[in-house]
């Protein structure tokens, strides 16, 4: 007998490992539908416009610096006096820098796939101070002549912007030119502003009204020395991101509201693009996640299907031993592959319909399939029922998993604590030797 059980249990180790195959069968068909979903995402961001950044305005001065340079003559072995000049370059960032705007939220399809593209509007408000001559001069006794001074907005994805903007400057509306102005970053707007020289010493306010559209991402980086950051959409489902925390943030079912308020000394994007760094500039936003994505919640879910066959196959294996009734190794197979195939069920309808109208549809289908197959092989209708009933708790449980995720480990850790309690509990009082023992023949 006991020969018996362990060849028994040999050959449920091997049909589990074939569960653990056909889930992951499902796990990799999952992932490559995700796979999908992201390159449909990255298809629209190529004929719409992708994630967004936008840092500005700042301004950039451009001027000469001529001297008198000293030189030595090695052939006459004398020093002589020489004019020399310089172009050089200089960025200056606002003073005070406030963007108030909103997003609205749409979605684009391919197929059955989609993503969250948007439309900002906002107006970008502050003021400037540019520097006094005396503070450009690098060389003793020199002498300066300004050249130009442009306000450069750089876009992170320029194909987003739908409208010329609107750039005042001591109110007046000034021309907007292609291009950001700053080298090889140039994917943006920028202007040039008029009298360049009497700006110098100057305190003066700008405004800006901008409309972009983009994908995924709405960002800034906070270039001011003192920023203000407003920004409403009618999309419930941001995640906040970058290297700041919002201020103060709402979310609700019509949406979302957040302002930041950063510093210039707690934000390094200064330093960074006066030494020339463009692409490592610390800056802050928001993420428009899709809440109904039904691919990463499938693939959590996949990490307790191997569980809840286990537990279906232990307590078959258990009620086998008890009521002394046989159960084959295929019929365990036939359970365990429904139980697999739901995962596979819930992945194909949830991407028709919501997650958790899969969840039901699906859950409803394997329990009642499996009602209907354990009734008669455990020749009960009772206790094909009871076993249907633990099912549905389990799967509610899962559901539950599901959609608390900062509680999904301490809710399985507590769950499954629970269920091995009960068994123990349930157990405590067989005599599993005599149950593995032969039967004594009567004389």
């Amino acid at each position: 007998m006991q020969i018996k059980i362990f060849l028994k249990l040999l050959v449920l180790g091997g049909v589990s490992i074939f569960m653990l195959i056909a889930l992951a069968s499902i796990g990799g068909i999952t992932n490559e539908r995700d796979m999908r979903r992201f390159e449909v995402q990255e298809n629209i961001a190529a004929s719409y416009a992708g994630e967004q950044c936008i840092v500005g305005p700042v301004f950039l001065m451009k001027y000469r610096e001529t001297w008198m340079g000293r030189l030595y003559n090695k052939e006459k072995e004398r020093w002589y006096e020489k004019e020399m000049s310089a172009f050089r370059s200089r960025l200056v960032f606002p003073k005070r820098l406030m963007y108030d705007g909103s997003l609205t939220v749409q979605e684009r399809y391919r197929g059955i796939f989609k993503a969250q593209v948007f439309q900002s509007k906002g107006t970008i408000e502050g003021n400037v101070v540019f520097p006094k001559e005396e503070l450009l001069h690098i060389e003793k006794n020199s002498s300066i002549e300004l050249v130009s001074i442009k306000g450069c907005l750089m876009v992170k994805d320029q194909r987003g912007i739908t409208e010329s903007p609107v750039f005042e400057w001591k109110g007046s509306p000034l021309e907007i030119l292609a291009g950001s102005a700053l080298g090889p970053y140039g994917s943006g707007v920028h202007v040039v502003l008029p009298h360049p020289k009497a700006l110098l010493g100057s305190d003066v306010a700008f405004s800006m009204n901008l409309k972009v559209h983009g994908m995924k991402g709405f960002n800034f980086v906070p270039i001011g020395f003192d920023n203000q950051i407003r920004l409403k959409s009618d999309w419930p489902h941001p995640s906040f991101v970058g290297n700041f925390l919002a201020t103060s943030r709402t979310i609700s079912e019509k949406g979302f509201t957040a302002e930041w308020n950063v510093n210039g000394l707690a934000c390094s994007a200064q330093q960074n693009m006066t030494e020339g760094d463009f692409r490592n500039l610390q800056q802050l936003g928001v993420d428009l996640i899709d809440p109904v994505n039904p691919y990463p919640m499938t693939d959590r879910a996949l990490k307790y299907g191997f569980l809840f066959i286990f537990i279906t196959f232990a307590a078959f294996f258990l009620f086998e031993l008890v009521k002394q009734l046989k159960i084959h190794p295929i019929q365990y197979g036939f359970v365990g592959l429904a139980q697999a195939l739901f995962f596979l069920l819930l992945l194909s309808l949830s991407e028709h319909i919501g997650f958790g109208w899969s969840y039901l549809i699906a859950t409803i289908a394997t329990i009642g399939v499996l009602f209907l197959y354990l009734c008669s092989i455990l020749k009960s209708v009772l206790h094909g029922a009871l076993f249907g009933g633990v099912l549905a708790l389990l799967y509610g449980a899962l559901y539950g998993l599901l959609q608390s995720e900062d509680h999904a480990l301490v809710a399985g850790s507590i769950l499954l604590f629970g269920l091995t309690a009960f068994v123990m509990i349930l157990t405590r009082k067989i005599d599993w030797y005599a149950l593995t023992s032969k039967p004594k023949t009567k004389s």
